[in-house]
């Protein structure tokens, strides 16, 4: 398989638009919780639906390795900040506004300083208006911090030659998993345990996709990838009656949502040919407005659950509950777009274009000789 250039992996497009809907979708559902009871009865639950997130940590490894395999570890750090900070800061900011402000469109968010800061740090803690588990204020935060705490391994290892950082990296995921549980009971014993999570295997499973991608991983055949592709979206969807998954069992997080991810990122890839012969540009663009969609839709679906309780749509009927997921979607997808272009693409452009030009003086520098 010939690597192509990252940015034009429509591929990696769609699956970033297909894993920030599902998010979408999952969130939309606990919005009324009276719609999630009776979707559930007739089988159309959504906790599966988070799965999404598990496909955006496959990525990130993925492009992480094809994007920065030749920069240096502080210009990864400063781009990676300038890429995650600015966009999360703003909405975490705005929804304190909006929670001193409007409190009654978010149906469990305790704001405080403490826990401002702390979500602002990318720092994990247990939030009370989220049953303890370690949610910041803007819920789909959390996979940030974790994304974060990648991050810095992956600057940790750029310094290490290009043929030992997967190896490296290896060792370091697999410490920190074995590590963490050791530190139970200890004052931060709960926070070391949340960045010992065994979703960290994603990211290196994504690592090496990209070795092997760059290396000229083998092409499957186009009706093969598509049923692979199928396969695997189809063991992240599925709930099987009867059975259990535990997110503490490593074996039952790579089986069930590690290695079908990897198996749809893989199935896209061999994809490429076909998806570059009949573009489909809106979900490329949703694609590229997929992180605005992902930490945005909280915003939108409370004002969504709002307006649809205050209007009296909020009977609970299969249609109705149908109604407000496919409005939810929508307006979620308007929301985001208009974010991306409104916020995010003018404060990228901005950051990137000013650490540009910062660069350029002391680039020209370093190259006088002394």
């Amino acid at each position: 398989m010939k690597p192509a250039v990252p940015g034009q992996l429509l591929g990696i497009q769609y699956l970033r638009a297909a894993a920030a809907l599902m998010v979408v979708l999952h969130h939309s559902l606990e919005q009324l919780p009276a719609y999630a009871s009776l979707l559930a009865s007739h089988h159309f639950g959504g906790s599966r639906l988070r799965n999404g997130v598990d496909l955006f940590f496959v990525i990130s490894g993925f492009i992480m390795v094809l994007t920065s395999s030749r920069t240096s570890p502080g210009d990864f750090a400063v781009r990676r900040v300038i890429r995650i900070v600015p966009l999360y800061w703003v909405l975490t900011i705005a929804l304190l506004v909006v929670l001193t402000w409007r409190p009654e469109l978010f149906r469990s968010t305790v704001a405080s300083v403490p826990y401002a800061v702390k979500s602002l740090l990318f720092i994990p803690y247990a939030n009370p208006a989220q049953n303890g588990f370690m949610y910041p204020l803007l819920v789909p935060g959390w996979s940030l911090n974790l994304e974060m705490f990648f991050y810095v391994i992956f600057a940790l290892i750029l310094f290490l030659p290009r043929s030992s950082r997967l190896i490296a990296a290896a060792i370091v995921f697999v410490a920190v998993v074995w590590l963490a549980p050791k530190f139970q009971g200890t004052a931060y014993g709960q926070e070391i345990a949340f960045f010992g999570n065994f979703k960290l295997f994603e990211f290196l499973f994504g690592m090496m996709l990209a070795q092997w991608y760059v290396r000229g991983l083998p092409r499957l055949a186009a009706p093969v990838a598509a049923a692979l592709a199928i396969a695997g979206f189809a063991a992240l969807f599925l709930e099987l009656p009867g059975l259990s998954y535990d997110p503490g069992d490593l074996l039952e997080v790579l089986a069930d949502v590690a290695l079908p991810s990897v198996v749809v990122v893989f199935a896209m890839l061999s994809l490429e040919p076909t998806l570059r012969a009949r573009p489909a540009r809106v979900l490329a663009y949703l694609g590229d407005a997929s992180y605005s969609m992902y930490l945005s839709h909280i915003f939108t679906l409370g004002v969504m659950r709002y307006v649809w309780v205050k209007a009296g749509f909020d009977r609970v009927t299969l249609p109705h509950a149908f109604a407000f997921e496919i409005a939810g979607i929508a307006a979620s997808i308007a929301g985001a777009v208009v974010v991306y272009r409104c916020v995010e693409l003018p404060l990228l452009n901005g950051i990137q274009g000013a650490y540009k030009r910062w660069r350029k003086p002391a680039s020209r520098t370093s190259a006088v000789p002394s």
